[in-house]
């Protein structure tokens, strides 16, 4: 950006001038940036709010119906062979209780990283930055 002054000739912006130019562009990218990473954040806070929610719901729900029913098979096989039934409501317990865990388990190995979308674009910016650096 070249000005003219009053004589014609042609003067350079300051370098001043540049700094700011320099400082108020990366002021602005810092700032799109951060807000991407609060979005981010909010919608992951938002997802394990209603995780636990979900969770704790489900929990009370499965405890309570589990117990209930264990109590009615109990009490449907008490005069022939309660043991047994007591023992085979304890086996489809683990059975469940092991395939749950390992269910969760894998679904905690395989969890994509947090914050993707930022990275990526500070990855870009990272970028762009080395490529102007090296003109």
């Amino acid at each position: 950006m070249l000005d003219r002054d009053s004589t014609g000739r042609r003067e350079s912006p300051s370098f001043l001038q540049s700094l700011k130019l320099l400082v108020a562009g990366l002021s602005s990218a810092f700032h799109t940036r951060l807000e991407l990473f609060v979005t981010e954040l909010e919608e992951e806070r938002e997802r394990l709010k209603q995780s636990i929610i979900l969770l704790l719901l489900a929990f009370f729900g499965l405890s309570l119906g589990l117990t209930i029913g264990t109590i009615f098979v109990v009490a449907l096989f008490w005069e022939r062979g309660w043991i047994a039934a007591i023992g085979i409501l304890a086996l489809i317990y683990l059975a469940v209780g092991v395939g749950a865990a390992l269910a969760l388990r894998q679904k905690v190995l395989t969890r994509p990283g947090l914050f993707t979308a930022t990275l990526a674009e500070l990855g870009k910016d990272s970028d762009r930055l080395k490529r102007s650096a090296h003109e």
